[in-house]
């Protein structure tokens, strides 16, 4: 019996420590399963990769200079 009680209360510590890492767990998870996915799209279609990816960097830069001009305009 008390071999189950032990056993219960290590199986609620354990579901309480992945409740509180849960979002960590989930965040590393979705970053693995985003680096295999763009890893198997270079393989499968670079050419369309590279264009999509330099489109998300160019409105990246974009909008980092019109932050930068509406920052200067307010001071």
């Amino acid at each position: 019996m008390e071999f189950l009680l032990l056993w219960a209360d290590n199986l609620d510590d354990a579901l309480g420590a992945v409740r509180h890492l849960a979002p960590k767990l989930i965040g590393l998870l979705l970053a693995i399963a985003l680096f295999a996915m763009t890893g198997i799209a270079l393989i499968l279609a670079p050419h369309a990769l590279l264009a999509a990816t330099g489109l998300i960097l160019s409105a990246a830069l974009v909008e980092a200079v019109r932050r930068k001009r509406r920052l200067a305009a307010d001071s």
